[in-house]
């Protein structure tokens, strides 16, 4: 027989443990970062437009840098005049030895702990005062009411759930790089999909009555399409800065590679940056100034009015249908 779901008053519980042990690992680790940071570089934004879109911004003091990566880490409620649909980033580097890396490791098992009970307060709710001003009282969502509760009603839920990375090979060693490089990264999201699939997802959405004529003209355009034709839903990504991360090889084995995002600084083992260190571009390139690329499969306009599918380019398809 399966457990019964937690209480909501169990979840507040755990969601105030929680926060209030997420609070006490992130002092620890940014007091470690005040006092044991071997190294650190980080980017900032600048005022005004940059002149060079390939450079970086010029490097903060050794004091300011440290400063800038701790607020950032510990900034996990919205502050003053922060947009709400904006989040504060630091990308960067951290050099520490061997006895921060458990800090670390701590502060993101709590984060990973703070994201499982937000999911599990979803689409519940809690009495709770509606109108401040008459005390009326009503359904509120659950995480709301608790969060105001613990006095955290502006938790940046990103912020406060976004994971350190830590710099470890795919065998879980720790070991220093010895190449970093960032970049402005903004990849498209492209999903396959078949003519078939997108047809019966539109007939669903005509009998919803809303723009059925935009729904018709789009079905009479599949329609038209070869049975089976694969086809993409593309949908603009959001530029942010990863890092290109190179190890050195061990022993018989290649020189391994990964790319991680790099919103909040890498941590890595060592005493010093890389010597191969390129650093993050002040802003990334506009987009009338980026070069094409030689290797597009999908035709830049999209075929459909009310989804964003795109047809793969005509010497393309007979591959992606056999992959399909």
């Amino acid at each position: 027989m399966p457990p019964a779901p937690p209480t909501n008053s169990a979840l507040r519980a755990e969601l105030g443990a929680t926060l209030d042990h997420l609070q006490k690992a992130l002092s620890l680790f940014t007091t470690h970062l005040r006092h044991h940071t071997r190294a650190a570089w980080v980017w900032h934004a600048t005022r005004g437009k940059p002149a060079d879109f390939n450079s970086p911004p010029p490097d903060l003091s050794p004091a300011a840098t440290l400063n800038h990566i701790i607020e950032t880490i510990e900034a996990i409620e919205y502050t003053d005049n922060q947009d709400a649909h904006e989040s504060r980033i630091a990308p960067g580097l951290l050099v520490l030895g061997e006895e921060g890396i458990p800090l670390a490791d701590e502060v993101n098992r709590l984060k990973r702990a703070l994201a499982s009970v937000l999911v599990r307060m979803q689409d519940r709710t809690e009495t709770g005062i509606v109108n401040p001003a008459t005390g009326e009282r009503g359904p509120r969502p659950l995480r709301e009411v608790a969060l105001e509760a613990f006095y955290f009603r502006r938790l940046h839920h990103w912020q406060a759930t976004r994971e350190l990375t830590i710099l470890r090979t795919r065998s879980g060693r720790l070991t220093s790089p010895d190449y970093i490089g960032f970049t402005w990264s903004s990849c498209r999201d492209v999903r396959r999909t078949t003519r078939e699939a997108l047809l019966e997802k539109l007939k669903e959405k005509r009998l919803s009555g809303e723009d059925s004529p935009l729904y018709d003209q789009d079905i009479d355009i599949l329609s038209a399409l070869p049975k089976k034709e694969p086809l993409a839903l593309v949908r603009p990504g959001h530029t942010k800065p990863v890092a290109n991360i190179a190890w050195p090889a061990a022993g018989n084995s290649e020189p391994e590679r990964q790319i991680r995002p790099a919103v909040l600084p890498l941590i890595m083992l060592g005493a010093h940056l890389p010597e191969r260190l390129r650093k993050l571009p002040a802003a990334p390139t506009p987009q009338h100034l980026r070069r094409s690329r030689a290797d597009v499969e999908i035709e830049p306009n999209p075929i459909l009015t009310t989804l964003p599918a795109h047809r793969y380019c005509q010497n393309h398809r007979s591959s992606k249908r056999q992959d399909a």
